[in-house]
């Protein structure tokens, strides 16, 4: 029995592709979907719209993990809007905020870059996108894929 015909197929599922904390932490590759999301989310305010199967928040915390950037989901039915934010914010006031869920969408989450609690802290924009959705919760996940629920202030 050949040794490495045993090891291979151990090795190709621990190399941590695509995982948000070995992508932080060990530079590791992202994986082929986040690859393409990427390609098409070249720059700040980039938009694009997916199949809900195709990109998860997880996704979305392994693409911020390899570029410092936030990233923004809102779903509607069967498709997700991916919107490509910078270091610090992404690109939806309250006005596009408000058209969003009227056209039905909902604010499923979006990311803050680096890797403690404290990144994950929502701010007073946060708090007022949604309100807009009049959502209770949604998610904020950081760099290493770890996430924080929040709910609308009282």
């Amino acid at each position: 029995m050949n040794i490495n015909s045993i090891e291979q197929p151990i090795e190709q599922r621990n190399t941590g592709k695509g995982n948000p904390n070995a992508v932080l932490t060990y530079g590791a590759e992202l994986n082929n979907r986040q690859k393409e999301l990427l390609t098409q989310l070249a720059e700040y305010d980039s938009r694009v719209t997916v199949s809900k199967k195709s990109v998860s928040m997880s996704d979305l915390a392994a693409l911020t993990a390899f570029t410092g950037d936030e990233f923004a989901m809102f779903t509607k039915g069967g498709k997700r809007l991916i919107i490509r934010g910078d270091k610090i914010s992404v690109n939806i006031g309250n006005d596009s905020a408000e058209c969003l869920a009227a056209e039905g969408y909902r604010w499923s989450g979006h990311t803050h870059p680096g890797f403690d609690y404290l990144c994950m802290q929502p701010s007073d924009g946060d708090y007022s996108i949604l309100d807009c959705f009049k959502q209770e919760v949604t998610v904020i996940y950081n760099s290493k894929g770890d996430f924080r629920t929040f709910e609308k202030r009282s």
